[in-house]
């Protein structure tokens, strides 16, 4: 995966809490971060809505 401030290699990482699992992605390069699953849900409203037939608006 690549980084999308400096193109450098991301990592993925997963992070246990006692209430909650986090997968995040994070550059070695400049320590730029994202969570994953925000992304991933992002994109599957994106998707389901696209094929229920519904306009999407919305941002991450």
């Amino acid at each position: 995966m690549e980084c999308v401030k400096c193109q450098g290699l991301m990592l993925v990482e997963r992070h246990y809490t006692t209430v909650s699992k986090h997968l995040h992605a994070r550059c070695l390069n400049c320590g730029f971060w994202f969570d994953l699953v925000d992304v991933l849900r992002f994109f599957h409203r994106v998707v389901q809505n696209a094929y229920d037939g519904a306009k999407f608006r919305d941002t991450l």
